[in-house]
């Protein structure tokens, strides 16, 4: 070899070096155990099509991923929605192909035109040596999948599966959210667990290692869903001091109706002058009586709305109905059990106090709770 030829080999060994370097940085960018890497690109996927779908307003359709082809499963509303829905899932993480990283196919044999159910809820109750679950499931698999999920989480528990299959579920992730709950339901000693449309309610008691387990696995929900927790800790709830010596889990009546008038002593929901909007103001104050009623809805309960004797009269009846109904959806919307809530309107015909003064109207101007077995 020349002197001129040692470093032409010399950098065509740095190249061949330099090439090999850069192929096993692509072979740990696709196979390490990070974000990128090609193992965890049907995961990825999983997401990016759960998020497309709740985008394009298919949120009870199902995404399971083989690779990169994406199966939907659901019912959905009609045909269109079953195009739709495909379209969504195909274009969910850009251009396909194996190395684009996209979606390349969609599988539709799983979805179906069929019954659609709102509110969408779906409930699994603790009893003393049994599981009931009930409401709604997005999917026969679904349904089997929870059923699962609670005789693992309940082994020395009877589990009672009185779900039905419907559309309408609030997010691809209903059965991820529905399993969790579960498990987190399995560290109370009492209670349930819910799932109205995108709020999710757990009411009952657990020990302060339960309760605590049970706060860190839901403080970040995926979106849309929200939490509400109406759970005591050994009997105590110390997120309302006002309402202890209640026994609102298990007590009668009288505990019930005695909550809401603690709440209601020195407060009242306000409205905007002349309609059933209800005021930003009182936002705090529904959001404690919420809490209550969570705990007291398997019972009746009445939400009575009352007016001053101001105007005329069917006036009056109308304004306390529609307000009476504003908070019954209110409430509703926190996940009590609608059917539980009876609004009815009063107008002026039971005054609280004398109409002669604006602090005697204003103080027949309310909304009450009465509660009956």
């Amino acid at each position: 070899m020349t002197e001129d030829e040692a470093p032409v080999e010399s950098w065509r060994a740095l190249r061949l070096v330099g090439m090999a370097g850069a192929a096993l940085a692509i072979l740990l960018g696709l196979f390490a155990p990070q974000g990128g890497a090609f193992w965890r690109v049907p995961e990825r996927l999983r997401e990016q099509v759960a998020t497309a779908l709740l985008a394009a307003r298919y949120p009870g359709v199902e995404v399971a991923m083989d690779g990169q082809t994406a199966r939907l499963s659901g019912i959905v509303e009609d045909q269109a929605s079953i195009a739709g829905a495909r379209g969504a899932a195909l274009s969910a993480a850009g251009p396909g192909g194996p190395w684009a990283g996209g979606v390349t196919a969609v599988d539709v044999s799983g979805l179906s035109v069929g019954i659609m159910e709102r509110p969408f809820a779906w409930s699994a109750r603790l009893e003393q040596t049994r599981v009931v679950l009930t409401g709604a499931a997005p999917s026969e698999q679904t349904a089997a999948a929870l059923k699962a999920a609670a005789e693992r989480t309940f082994p020395n528990r009877e589990v009672i599966s009185e779900m039905h299959v419907v559309g309408g579920a609030p997010s691809p992730d209903f059965a991820n959210v529905a399993v969790l709950a579960l498990a987190r339901l399995g560290g109370l000693n009492s209670g349930e667990a819910r799932i109205v449309d995108a709020q999710i309610v757990f009411i009952g008691d657990g020990g302060e290692a339960g309760v605590a387990a049970l706060r860190a696995a839901f403080a970040d929900p995926p979106a849309p869903f929200r939490v509400r927790l109406a759970v005591t800790v050994d009997g105590l709830d110390p997120t309302r001091p006002e309402l202890q010596g209640l026994d609102l889990n298990a007590g009668d009546p009288a505990d019930c109706a005695q909550a809401f008038d603690r709440l209601l002593e020195r407060n009242v929901i306000t409205f905007a002058t002349g309609s059933a909007a209800i005021d930003p103001s009182s936002e705090r104050l529904l959001d404690a009586l919420a809490h209550a009623a969570l705990r007291c809805d398997r019972f009746t309960i009445e939400v009575a709305g009352h007016t001053d004797n101001a105007g005329a009269r069917e006036v009056n009846m109308a304004l306390s109905n529609a307000r009476a109904n504003a908070v019954a959806d209110y409430l509703a919307g926190q996940g009590v059990v609608r059917a539980r809530l009876k609004p009815q309107g009063y107008g002026p015909d039971r005054p609280r106090n004398a109409n002669s003064s604006e602090a005697g109207r204003a103080a027949n101007r309310r909304i009450e709770f009465n509660v009956n077995q």
